[in-house]
């Protein structure tokens, strides 16, 4: 089993900008700009915009037992993890998953994005659950937990 503390020193030196498009700046351009522990094996990550947008993420680790629904193959190790869950972050916050398009929940005066199995979660109430009948329970990836 891949151990908390090995993903949570990997994530904590994901500090470089990550950019939607390595030629040129972008509003949407993010990075990592704190990262929490809480009980229960959950991350707490806030993710910044170059144009200071930002939320919160809570992210539950392997040893959770939750559905890593960005895990999309068994990760070898933290690095992988961690890899797997920056795709993840890149596809949600290079398709505006900052923005308006997504469900928010204030958490003690913090905004944080709300996942679901096949993504963020959409605030149209359409969209959001046609996404959430075609991704299946375990998400696009089947992989639910590592």
């Amino acid at each position: 089993m891949l151990s908390d503390d090995a993903i949570v020193e990997v994530l904590r030196r994901e500090t470089a900008w990550r950019l939607l498009d390595p030629r040129k700046s972008s509003r949407l351009d993010y990075r990592l700009t704190d990262v929490r522990v809480r009980d229960g094996h959950v991350l707490d990550v806030r993710i910044t915009q170059r144009d200071g947008e930002f939320a919160r993420l809570l992210i539950r680790m392997p040893a959770s037992g939750a559905p890593q629904y960005w895990v999309y193959a068994r990760p070898e190790d933290a690095t992988d993890w961690v890899g797997q869950l920056l795709t993840w972050i890149d596809e949600e916050v290079f398709t505006d998953g900052l923005g308006p398009g997504r469900l928010r929940e204030d958490r003690g005066g913090e905004s944080y994005v709300v996942v679901a199995n096949y993504g963020w979660h959409q605030t149209d109430t359409e969209e959001h659950a046609r996404l959430t009948a075609a991704a299946g329970p375990r998400g696009w990836h089947g992989c639910g937990a590592v």
